[in-house]
């Protein structure tokens, strides 16, 4: 991960960065959230969430998407969280 931004693969084959905007370890397990980089002169405030899938110092690991929707909502919380903490 160089300068917070990984490059992840859409559905259709397509690359999309992200910035990683914070990752937090949540019930056991370890959450990236992440903001899509616009072009210029866009923006967006829709983040996701994706958790680690394996041992996060591992070559191995790798980002999958939160399919349980009460884990997605909890650790998306848990984000609001800290984000909420960081700016007081």
């Amino acid at each position: 991960m160089e300068n917070n931004i990984i490059m992840l693969e859409d559905e259709h084959g397509c690359m999309i960065e992200f910035e990683t905007i914070d990752v937090f370890e949540f019930n056991g397990a370890t959450y990236f959230a992440l903001l899509e980089v616009m072009p210029e002169g866009q923006e967006t405030d829709e983040v996701l969430i994706m958790k680690v899938d394996g041992d996060v110092e591992s070559e191995e690991a790798e980002l999958i998407m939160v399919d349980d929707e009460s884990e997605l909502e909890a650790a998306f919380n848990e984000f609001l969280r800290r984000d909420e903490e960081a700016a007081e």
